[in-house]
């Protein structure tokens, strides 16, 4: 019961310990985890569902999430990370990105009731619920209802299992359109090379403009920043120079500032050219957590007296994170912006070129945040 009495107490907000950069280990874990996938992903909305479940457990487990998540020993029923000022910002009087967070707890596994107070003051909900077919559906529905028919199916029917007992689930979309939209008639084919033996032919966007670029020579890669219409809000997109580099470049960029990066980046003519696809992002971090050395509340544990109202063996099934997104003309998602005052041909004396034409990381940014982080790394 400390975890609840600390929340009722009223300890301070926490509030991210280094929001310039990636939590320690945080990202590595994902990325590696998921190499071969292109993925785009929320640590700040990660962390902030996972205190459905650490708020949930005592003893070890609870001392294994605070050291992997950075919670720094405080624990708050009203946190939120810096980053959700994103989530209130609008563009055309839509939304620029939504967050809807979900625990699902067995039916027969009443949930305690300091455990539903502290469910009064987050914004996502806890419920019980029968782990059948039907329910499923009902899931999947809900959060098409919630976020729109673009965030695709949320929860797969391989983590929806008649014996899961607790499964964590938190969709986000983002949905801008870029400052300067591409010209949809210069989108043409170019090669993408996934590895040294396979290479495929995919659609590429082009723009030539201004652009904050710039050459990354310790890391051997490349750089610039697109930025949105909305705000500060910027991508940042790292290339590295050879098409086998992208893990060992990750492995660099999760101690660095990534907002330093971007604020060392050079405006000069560059000519521009990022692939065009839509992907679903759905990770299952379990195998991520594993890595980061949270391992316990994946297994049989009477851990759980905090969130169950009586104190029995209980473990969390999967923890899911889905982002949905488009590369597109206009910009990242659905947004109603019209496409067409990109440039079609690159004239400039002395330009720059950066085209994701391999594995690339990318980043979206403002000045003291980061949003969403992610990989390209294949088609």
């Amino acid at each position: 019961m400390y975890v609840l009495l600390l929340i009722l107490l009223g300890i301070s907000r926490y509030r991210a310990h280094k929001n310039s950069q990636l939590p320690d280990g945080f990202y590595a874990a994902i990325v590696n985890s998921f190499s071969n996938r292109n993925i785009m992903f929320s640590t700040e909305m990660i962390r902030s569902s996972m205190l459905f479940i650490y708020v949930g457990v005592e003893e070890g487990e609870s001392e294994q999430i605070r050291n992997a998540m950075h919670y720094r020993g405080t624990h708050l029923s009203d946190y939120k990370p810096k980053t959700q000022k994103i989530f209130v910002m609008s563009a055309q009087k839509a939304p620029v990105a939504k967050s809807v967070t979900r625990f699902y707890v067995r039916l027969n596994m009443k949930m305690s009731t300091e455990y539903r107070v502290f469910m009064r003051h987050t914004e996502g909900r806890a419920r019980n619920i029968a782990f059948v077919r039907e329910k499923l559906d009902e899931v999947n529905t809900f959060y098409s209802h919630e976020m729109g028919e673009q965030i695709g199916q949320v929860v797969k029917e391989s983590c929806w299992k008649p014996n899961n007992q607790g499964l964590l689930i938190n969709a986000v979309f983002f949905n801008l359109s870029w400052a300067r939209t591409f010209n949809s008639e210069a989108t043409y084919p170019r090669e993408f090379r996934v590895n040294a033996a396979r290479s495929v032919m995919i659609p590429m966007m082009h723009e030539d403009s201004k652009f904050a670029f710039g050459i990354l020579g310790n890391l051997k890669a490349t750089a610039v920043l697109v930025p949105f219409s909305q705000g500060d809000l910027q991508m940042l997109l790292i290339k590295p120079d050879q098409p086998d580099g992208l893990a060992a470049l990750q492995m660099s960029l999760q101690a660095m500032n990534i907002l330093s990066v971007a604020r060392n980046l050079t405006m000069m003519d560059v000519f521009v050219g990022i692939p065009k696809f839509k992907i679903h992002s759905d990770l299952e971090l379990s195998p991520a957590f594993e890595k980061m050395g949270i391992k316990d509340i994946f297994k049989p544990s009477k851990s759980f007296s905090t969130l169950l109202h009586r104190n029995t063996n209980f473990q969390i099934d999967g923890v899911i994170h889905v982002v949905t997104f488009e590369f597109q003309e206009q910009g990242i998602g659905t947004p109603s912006t019209d496409v067409g005052n990109g440039s079609l041909t690159h004239t400039f004396n002395g330009v720059k070129y950066f085209l994701a034409t391999h594995p690339f990381a990318f980043y979206i940014i403002d000045n003291t945040s980061i949003f969403f982080a992610g990989h390209v790394t294949s088609f």
